[in-house]
């Protein structure tokens, strides 16, 4: 991809805008209603009933407040659009679905092993944990590592550097949020690491063919080579003892072309040395 120069229906991309509106109707209509937040969590007891709907419910739903929830989905819309302009929609997709698939896995099972080992208490199976907090965390840092523009990056940065508290608060007690955000974090720099030196790689494979039929032109200015060709040879016939060539076949040659040349074969004469008369 070009850098350079950013499309712009990538800004009117289904992706962030398409997460925009859903999370809104989702949060406006069920970020108060207590049954939906707790069957959508992505706690220990719905991964082990209900895993795949849980983790995408959770996505959209940004709380119950209007204007602090709208808010936040317009910055997780245009965060998502920075991510979309440097890596698509079917990469950043993936990208910001891995943060909350991993975000949830690292952070639940740590949790797990902590109630398996007498370390944390057992109701924290059924805690209330919603949101796209994953998702935005892994879209900054994705966006932080690799994005399309300067002031996106910094932009990005920015924000994380404003969420920081939020985002690794308790991580000392290895709390499930922030073990959760962390892990996001990661997966978001690694992620955005690799797609970026992929396309690195593929930019230089297109350049590679292109750059060879330039060399090749200016060796040659413009100009097809030309090949070089040997001096063509003939077969010696019968007709040719009777032309005066001096060639018999019997002999190597030796009588008119010297001994150097091969039995048989010999160049072709020239103007003077052809028949008289013809």
């Amino acid at each position: 991809m070009d850098l350079s120069r950013t499309p712009a229906r990538r800004w009117f991309s289904p992706l962030p805008w398409g997460f925009a509106l859903l999370a809104a109707v989702s949060s406006l209509t069920y970020g108060g209603d207590h049954a939906v937040n707790a069957w959508a969590s992505t706690n220990l007891a719905n991964m082990g009933d209900h895993p795949v709907e849980a983790l995408i419910a959770s996505t959209f739903l940004f709380g119950s407040h209007p204007w602090a929830c709208l808010r936040s989905i317009a910055f997780a819309g245009a965060v998502l659009a920075f991510l979309v302009i440097r890596f698509g929609n079917i990469r950043a997709v993936a990208l910001i679905a891995a943060g909350q698939v991993l975000g949830t896995l690292v952070s639940e099972g740590l949790l797990a092993a902590r109630i398996e080992a007498g370390q944390a208490d057992p109701a924290l199976r059924a805690t209330l944990d919603v949101g796209p907090s994953y998702v935005i965390v892994s879209a900054l840092a994705a966006v932080v590592t690799a994005g399309a523009r300067r002031w996106h990056r910094w932009t990005a940065l920015a924000a994380l550097v404003m969420r920081a508290p939020h985002i690794t608060s308790g991580l000392t007690t290895l709390g499930v949020t922030p073990v959760g955000h962390v892990t996001a974090l990661s997966t978001g720099m690694l992620l955005a690491w690799g797609l970026r030196s992929s396309d690195g790689h593929r930019y230089l494979h297109r350049l590679t063919p292109r750059a060879a039929p330039l060399q090749t032109e200016g060796r040659t200015n413009g100009r097809v080579p030309s090949v070089v060709r040997p001096p063509a040879r003939r077969r010696v016939t019968p007709h040719d003892r009777g032309c005066g060539t001096g060639v018999k076949l019997s002999t190597p040659f030796e009588t008119h072309w010297g001994a150097s040349s091969p039995t048989g074969t010999a160049p072709v004469p020239s103007k003077d040395e052809g028949c008289s008369g013809k």
